[in-house]
């Protein structure tokens, strides 16, 4: 992967490392996890303005993007370098002075004190795990650890474990994810995992509950 091409995933990177702490999220009517304050503690209602960034998200890279519908209480994109800044959700864009191969993908990271989220879509059909949690600078020797199939809803959601060491640079590393893919386009959704995999899967199984795919 050339400097220049692994410059996207790096500033995402860049972004993510200080909020490596474990996601205590619940839904109501879930079971809470371990530790975690009482959902309405911790659960809110999307606004309509992280609504609104879902329909402008789909609208500008012209397919139907993930939206995630209940959101944990005071969350905020991870921001990262002037000109390249993540959002909620949003579609890829360049960073200054570097090649740009995201052209139609969407990327999502947010945070709380104690939270942090992960999401992106693919603007074609993914079939390798390990290219999707990598994106487009994926390459050879970047690996996942397969955890079987959960349904949730319509959606069959592979689930799988991003190992740090061999994804350096994705955003998604150390992450519980949840991959699926409905007509021609790929998502994935995922909590970083510090506590464990059970756990932080539960997680990513009530946020999917909540997850819309949204058209402009």
């Amino acid at each position: 992967m050339t400097p220049e091409a692994n410059a996207y995933a790096v500033d995402v990177r860049a972004v993510l490392t200080p909020f490596a702490l474990v996601f205590m999220l619940a839904l109501p009517g879930n079971a809470v996890a371990h530790g975690v304050a009482g959902p309405h503690d911790r659960f809110i209602a999307a606004s309509p303005k992280l609504i609104g960034m879902c329909v402008a998200t789909a609208k500008a890279v012209g397919y139907p993007v993930p939206c995630p519908t209940r959101v944990p209480v005071a969350l905020v994109a991870s921001g990262g370098r002037p000109g390249c800044e993540l959002q909620i959700i949003g579609p890829a864009k360049p960073c200054p002075n570097t090649a740009f191969v995201w052209k139609g993908w969407v990327v999502g990271s947010s945070t709380t004190e104690d939270e942090h989220l992960v999401l992106t879509a693919s603007p074609r059909i993914v079939r390798s795990a390990a290219k999707v949690v990598n994106g487009p600078v994926w390459q050879s020797g970047q690996t996942i650890r397969g955890l079987g199939y959960r349904q949730v809803g319509h959606w069959r959601m592979r689930v799988v474990f991003v190992p740090p060491n061999t994804n350096d640079g994705s955003a998604f590393a150390s992450h519980v994810v949840l991959i699926w893919t409905v007509g021609q386009h790929t998502y994935a959704v995922g909590f970083h995992d510090v506590s464990t995999i059970k756990e932080t899967l539960a997680l990513d199984l009530e946020l999917a509950e909540g997850v819309r795919l949204v058209s402009a």
